[in-house]
């Protein structure tokens, strides 16, 4: 485990919700991260990632997030903002966030710092690729999570 992890979540046999593993994806493919940054391919696995945000100071979590914005906007929430974000659920997968968040408030494993960063997704039907507008902003996404991680 490490000090600071970041987690992509999401289903990529379900488009635009695969976002958040692309993104860590590319984040491993394109940028030399220190060793005391975890990247994790969290997927659907919901609650068997509490180990992971128990021994993190900083958590970046990487998603599809539905604000009801047009696709690919990015979205940033931290802090207590989750809550209300997903309390309406999007996807399967959305259940296993929230009860992972949850947990993790409930068990005292909340790290310090809580970040999500994602996108608005278009669509969450079968297929395996991002559609246009949600693949043209992962290098975005991916920036953020990059500049976030002076949390390190």
């Amino acid at each position: 485990m490490s000090d600071v992890v970041v987690i992509g979540l999401g289903n990529v046999v379900m488009s635009d919700d695969g976002l958040g593993v692309h993104a860590v994806n590319r984040l491993r493919d394109r940028h030399a991260l220190p060793d005391e940054i975890e990247l994790v391919e969290g997927g659907t696995a919901g609650l068997l990632l509490l180990p992971y945000l128990a021994d993190a100071r900083c958590a970046v979590l990487i998603d599809a997030i539905d604000v009801g914005a047009e696709p690919g906007t990015a979205v940033r929430l931290d802090g207590d903002d989750w809550a209300e974000m997903f309390a309406v659920r999007m996807s399967p997968h959305d259940v296993g966030l929230v009860d992972l968040l949850g947990a993790a408030r409930l068990s005292g494993a909340w790290p310090d710092e809580l970040i999500l960063h994602g996108a608005q997704p278009g669509y969450t039907g079968l297929g395996t690729e991002l559609t246009p507008a949600v693949a043209g902003a992962l290098d975005a996404v991916v920036d953020a999570v990059v500049a976030e991680l002076a949390c390190a």
